[in-house]
């Protein structure tokens, strides 16, 4: 079964659409610690919590 070419292009346009929709909010968040200089990855700070066995 052949495709027709107008569907074939409406096809790939939403593919590409799709993965940069998905993409978008990566690409922001990188976008934004490149301007901003944050790192929040190299912050290593946890929480120590005790236990207090009875």
């Amino acid at each position: 079964m052949k495709i027709e070419e107008s569907v074939k292009k409406r096809i790939i346009r939403n593919i590409f659409l799709s993965l940069f929709i998905y993409a978008l909010p990566i690409l922001l968040m990188f976008f934004t610690f490149y301007f901003t200089g944050q790192r929040p990855w190299l912050k290593k700070t946890t929480k120590t919590v005790q236990v207090i066995k009875p």
